[in-house]
């Protein structure tokens, strides 16, 4: 066995970025960028009013106060979406509206929470402003010809937004992973079937295929293949023409009928590790197909057993499906931690991740680890809404034992 940390690790170094591809910009939320892109326009493009109010030369007000206010004749409205018709001169202003354009003449805006109704249609300010006060300058937020956006983006509805401003209408970005998902069993069913005696139905494949469309992730369900070479073989070497990544549950362990592991190396996959010392999940298999010059394909052998299926997914799969869409992997976050109600035995020399109810406590959480637990008890893991770490170098968890978590969702 090696370490989950070490696994993830060997994941990261083998999962190649994927090419690009140019897509509509409303589509691109969640993607990363494959190139830099630059402003086309200033934003703003032209000097505008950041309020309602009065642009106006600053240098009339000089000598405004409460006592001696300053009246100054209105020549005209000035809408957002429109130009002034007149030029500001001394003594003259234009009432304007939040984003229109700042009038000739003009180089201030006062509020219009800062003014009164003078007599004859005049305005009347009672204190003095700075020039430039309350202007939007044109290319203050953005230069033309700056860096919007730089390669390596994970774009954000902030950034669609940006680049909308700038009148691009499709971006290119990285393109996503194609994943194959099948599961393997001679005892599996479609879960729509009535299993007969002895079988049963599907859950790990839905399961999956469930997770990856969460992840935005396009799959391809493979169905079931039973536990035998030659037909696992057709099935999973037409997949890999098409896939970079193969996702196979079942047929990873050392059982007599286990042949994922024999038929991914027939296909010319080399095996970068297989076992890892964690619970559930302790039989998770590796592996790359690797040609030069071109990005390697990846294997993942998941445990047939569901809960088990589903953590790997999450802990080691989804890393390497981060890694080949551009953006820097990182597994579930554990960073919220909670007091462990009970106690639990655990394999000293494996991290386990055990299912727990969360609940606020006084200056935290308490967790209370569901018992029993089992790698196929989909009942147990329902009822859980947290999944928390307990390292490896232990053989217990101890009620009050501190361990880190993450909602399950």
């Amino acid at each position: 066995m090696i370490s989950p940390d070490e696994a993830l690790q060997l994941i990261d170094d083998l999962a190649p970025v994927l090419g690009a591809e140019t897509i509509p910009l409303f589509r691109s939320v969640d993607r990363v960028l494959a190139a830099d892109i630059r402003a086309r326009t200033a934003l703003p493009l032209f000097d505008n009013s950041a309020m309602d109010g009065f642009a106006l030369r600053a240098a009339d007000l000089k000598d405004a106060t409460p006592q001696n206010p300053v009246e100054l004749t209105v020549l005209e409205t000035v809408r957002a979406g429109a130009t002034a018709r007149l030029e500001v001169k001394p003594g003259e202003a234009a009432r304007i509206m939040t984003g229109a354009p700042l009038p000739r003449g003009a180089d201030s805006v006062v509020m219009v929470e800062a003014t009164e109704a003078g007599a004859d249609g005049k305005v009347r300010l009672a204190g003095a402003t700075r020039a430039r006060s309350h202007v939007r300058e044109r290319g203050e937020d953005v230069a033309e010809g700056s860096v919007l956006l730089e390669k390596g983006a994970l774009l954000r509805p902030y950034d669609v937004a940006l680049l909308a401003a700038q009148g691009i209408v499709e971006v290119p970005v990285i393109r996503l992973p194609r994943v194959a998902v099948l599961a393997t069993g001679d005892e599996l069913v479609d879960h729509r079937e009535e299993p007969g005696e002895g079988r049963i139905r599907n859950s790990n494949g839905p399961a999956l295929l469930a997770a990856l469309s969460r992840w935005g992730v396009p799959a391809e369900d493979l169905g079931i293949a039973p536990d035998e070479p030659a037909a696992l073989r057709a099935v999973l070497s037409a997949a890999l023409a098409r896939a970079d990544v193969l996702v196979v549950t079942g047929g990873v362990s050392v059982g007599d009928f286990d042949c994922t592991k024999s038929v991914f190396a027939d296909l010319g996959l080399r095996e970068v590790f297989w076992k890892v010392a964690i619970k559930p999940g302790k039989p998770l298999y590796f592996g790359a197909l690797e040609a030069p010059g071109a990005p390697a394909k990846l294997a993942f052998g998941l445990p047939g057993n569901p809960i088990a299926a589903l953590v790997c997914l999450e802990e080691f799969v989804r890393p390497a499906l981060e890694k080949l869409q551009g953006y820097a992997p990182k597994h579930p976050s554990y960073h919220l931690s909670g007091a462990a109600d009970n106690d639990y035995p655990k394999p000293a020399d494996r991290r386990q991740y055990l299912f727990c109810r969360a609940r606020p406590s006084a200056g935290g959480y308490a967790l209370e680890i569901i018992r029993p637990q089992g790698s196929a008890m989909l009942g147990m893991a329902s009822r859980a809404n947290a999944l928390a770490l307990a390292p490896a170098g232990a053989d217990r968890v101890r009620r009050g034992d501190v361990l880190g978590f993450r909602w399950l969702k």
